[in-house]
């Protein structure tokens, strides 16, 4: 029984791990996905225990790692560490090089053997955030890294300093006001956004915070009108 894993799938389950900013609680999502071939992905490095490695060395073999955005370098080196074989894949200027992490290649080059139940797509216009969204088929989720943030904050309820006036948050879910500072080409962005929204999924673990699974599709379009131009 996987107790330090919530399945929200048949092959796919969530940690929810304690992860502090500047003492804003913001919490950190690792997403585990067993393969058809009994293989196991690790989706985004965070503050993982022993126990937690545990309950993910019971889904299966770890042969894949994966980093979905730049800004999620802090437990990379931890996790390389706990899986040393695994294959790493990286978005483009990844703070830790590919000979940290080796063996570790580029996102871009997503392998075959994913192609029928797993699309990576590149949020193209933000170089500096490089969030990749993940599209796992079978159980029609979509896994971000830092594009929404979910935190369990009632409306009303008093949200940290660093939440509310740096990162310029007002409720949950939202875009941080530092994401949206990465953006460069708000053509490219719009672009890539569109292609996510238009994915087959009903549900959204976000890479900080609660999993969106009520209306999902239709508050993510919500969420992303400051690009998509759906104001």
């Amino acid at each position: 029984m996987l107790l330090e894993m919530k399945m929200i799938g048949e092959n796919i389950g969530v940690i929810d791990l304690p992860f502090r900013v500047l003492g804003a609680p913001l919490g950190k999502n690792t997403t585990v996905i067993r393969l058809n071939s009994g293989d196991v992905l690790v989706h985004s490095a965070g503050p993982l225990r022993e126990h937690n490695f545990k309950a993910i060395r019971e889904m299966g073999e770890v042969k894949w790692l994966m980093e979905g955005s730049r800004l999620h370098d802090t437990f990379a080196a931890r996790l390389r560490a706990a899986f040393p074989d695994a294959q790493y894949l990286l978005p483009d200027g990844f703070p830790l090089s590919h000979e940290q992490l080796a063996p570790a290649r580029s996102l871009c080059e997503v392998p075959p053997e994913w192609a029928d139940e797993i699309e990576i797509i590149p949020v193209e216009g933000m170089p500096r955030l490089a969030e990749n969204a993940l599209l796992h088929r079978s159980s029609r989720t979509l896994v971000l890294t830092d594009l929404v943030f979910n935190l369990p904050w009632e409306p009303g309820e008093k949200i940290p300093f660093f939440l509310r006036w740096v990162s310029g948050f007002r409720s949950f879910p939202g875009t941080s006001r530092l994401v949206k500072m990465c953006v460069k080409d708000k053509a490219a962005v719009r672009e890539s956004l569109e292609r996510i929204v238009a994915a087959d999924f009903d549900r959204i673990v976000v890479g900080h915070g609660l999993i969106m699974s009520s209306n999902a599709k239709e508050r993510l379009c919500e969420l992303l009108a400051w690009s998509l131009g759906r104001d």
